[in-house]
């Protein structure tokens, strides 16, 4: 192999795990959700596939009638077919810190003549949402994005109706991924016991009862 494209793969690769630590790192001190403007790519096709979409929705286990939040939604990728799977009677609200990601939510719903779905700008970490009124909370490749993460989960947790499910899904090589252990050491300690993880490490899926 010619030696400058040795070197220049190697420039390469170093550049881009430079940038993945630092995005990791920083996202534990600030918010650093995937930003509005890309959210094009979020909403392709191919992404849908890549990414696990139907098996992490599977997992997730949505049935009709449920009242469902997520946090995170970003432009609907699992919010929208939530809102179809929840039918009859159901209704899915999503929570996004970015203006940008709540107003295109909102706009692929109203093309998509979902009426049971609500988009909410605001943080996670606080009590913007009625007190037991969800039957499912879930966050997919999201935890990571939130530094107070216990805080986040907190209010899940207050949001969640009696016997009610939090789910987190988590997929590599995201930069804020949370490991398996991770997820449920910080579930547990909001008070949450685990009732199933699904999945290997690239795409998992814990859920979770609140008592």
């Amino acid at each position: 192999m010619n030696p400058t494209l040795t070197y220049v793969a190697i420039a390469v690769i170093a550049t881009l795990a430079a940038i993945f630590i630092g995005w990791r790192w920083a996202s534990r001190v600030w918010s650093l959700p995937c930003p509005s403007l890309i959210a094009w790519a979020l909403e392709s096709s191919f992404y849908f596939r890549i990414t696990g979409t139907e098996k992490t929705l599977e997992r997730i286990g949505l049935k009709p009638g449920q009242r469902v939040l997520e946090i995170g939604p970003g432009p609907g990728r699992l919010l929208l077919p939530a809102a179809q799977q929840v039918l009859p009677g159901g209704e899915v609200v999503g929570i996004d810190i970015q203006p940008g990601m709540v107003e295109r939510l909102k706009e692929r719903a109203a093309d998509a003549k979902i009426t049971n779905l609500t988009a909410i700008l605001g943080d996670a970490t606080q009590p913007i949402v009625p007190e037991a009124s969800f039957d499912v909370v879930f966050l997919v490749t999201t935890l990571g994005e939130i530094p107070d993460r216990a805080a986040a989960l907190a209010q899940a947790f207050r949001a969640l109706k009696s016997g009610g499910i939090l789910s987190v899904s988590e997929m590599l090589p995201d930069p804020h991924y949370q490991s398996k252990a991770t997820v449920v050491r910080l579930a547990e300690a909001a008070g949450f016991q685990v009732q199933s993880v699904e999945g290997g490490m690239w795409l998992f899926t814990a859920n979770f009862l609140k008592p």
